[in-house]
């Protein structure tokens, strides 16, 4: 007879851990709040499905995703606190509980990102990727469901999660026969064809969720899954200079990451490296816009100019429409100069006006530093 499966819902006690609340429930596990029983720790505690359990090798992928979670030690990962299992031995993890909103939920609420910030999110999850990568670990379903952005987080803005599916080099091959790991949208070509998985497969899963960060959809999309491994495997992505406004560099480092070939891929290191710099370049929009004023004259009389070359009086207004209008008007962009810095110093003893970083200097702004 088959062990009864315990029950597990809102105030069960799992080690030292009372669940407070669900608060997801992905393809492997539900996840729950929970709060230390003595320690004042709030938690996130992930317990596997119970149906699950019947399939080989799915309980070892929470207790992989556990000893992941325990050895990688970056900010980008959530940490660990406790791994164990059930009366019917199905594992569960207490891990960090990480307050944020998922890249899907930011992208479904306000569309496409700015170019820096798509920059600035390649920097941030590649950080991540390079940590893993030099460790033999891949990812292998790497989407904006997993990316939990934590901007007000003072150790890192995002968190990767979900690593059930990781692979540990070649002696970590936990995938079952006929199940190929990974969300079709985001699979790289050699995951859709069953090739040998490495790292590459993670760089080219970022290469699509940022093409969709800035376009507003993925690059290869379709109505039913095969035609959207074919197309992952077969098809272009449209360029994206076509689609978007970004820099050049951004554009070519994506593309880049979406090559067919592993090989012809950037590395983490490279793809954070390039999109840094492209994160902290200077603002061009200073420099792009400047607004002049100019006056046009419309129907102004001999008397009406008269009376402002002599000063002779007020200049009559009978007619509504004899009147000086100021035109705003788009002129050729041009350079806002930096602020010299060979200027001789003022001996004011009031304030000294210095810029007010390299951004602003650019810009043209500045502001009052006290003496």
């Amino acid at each position: 007879m088959s062990q009864e499966m315990p029950s597990i819902e809102t105030d069960s006690l799992l080690g030292s851990y009372r669940l407070v609340k669900e608060i997801g429930r992905g393809g492997m596990g539900t996840v729950f709040e929970a709060h230390h029983t003595t320690l004042p720790r709030r938690a996130a505690v992930k317990v596997l499905h119970g149906e699950l359990l019947r399939l080989p090798g799915m309980a070892t992928r929470m207790v992989q995703e556990a000893s992941i979670l325990e050895h990688i030690r970056h900010p980008g990962i959530a940490r660990v606190y406790e791994c164990a299992l059930l009366s019917d031995h199905r594992p569960w993890i207490a891990m960090e509980l990480v307050e944020g909103e998922t890249l899907s939920a930011h992208l479904h609420e306000h569309g496409r990102m700015s170019a820096i910030d798509v920059a600035t999110l390649m920097a941030n999850v590649a950080d991540v990727l390079a940590s893993v990568h030099a460790r033999g670990i891949v990812h292998r379903d790497l989407k904006p469901d997993n990316l939990i952005l934590t901007p007000r987080d003072r150790d890192f803005p995002l968190r990767l999660i979900d690593w059930g599916i990781a692979r540990l080099g070649p002696m970590g091959k936990l995938t079952l026969d006929g199940l190929t790991p990974g969300t079709p949208i985001y699979m790289s070509p050699e995951q859709a064809t069953g090739r040998a998985i490495a790292a590459p497969c993670d760089i080219y899963s970022l290469g699509v969720i940022a093409y969709e960060a800035l376009c507003g959809s993925p690059p290869f999309d379709g109505k039913t899954l095969a035609e959207v491994v074919c197309m992952h495997i077969t098809s272009e992505a449209a360029p994206l200079a076509e689609r978007c406004g970004a820099p050049a560099d951004l554009c070519a480092l994506i593309h880049k990451m979406l090559a067919k070939e592993p090989n012809y891929r950037p590395s983490a290191l490279e793809v954070r490296q390039v999109a840094r710099a492209v994160s902290h370049a200077p603002s061009e929009l200073a420099e792009s816009i400047d607004v002049d004023f100019e006056v046009e004259i419309d129907d102004l009389d001999l008397d009406h100019m008269a009376a402002l070359a002599d000063g002779s009086g007020e200049i009559p207004t009978d007619d509504a429409d004899d009147v000086t209008l100021l035109k705003p008007s788009m002129r050729k962009p041009r350079w806002t100069p930096p602020v010299p810095n060979d200027i001789p110093a003022q001996r004011d003893s009031s304030r000294s006006i210095t810029p007010r970083s390299l951004n602003d200097a650019v810009a043209g702004e500045i502001r009052a530093r006290r003496g």
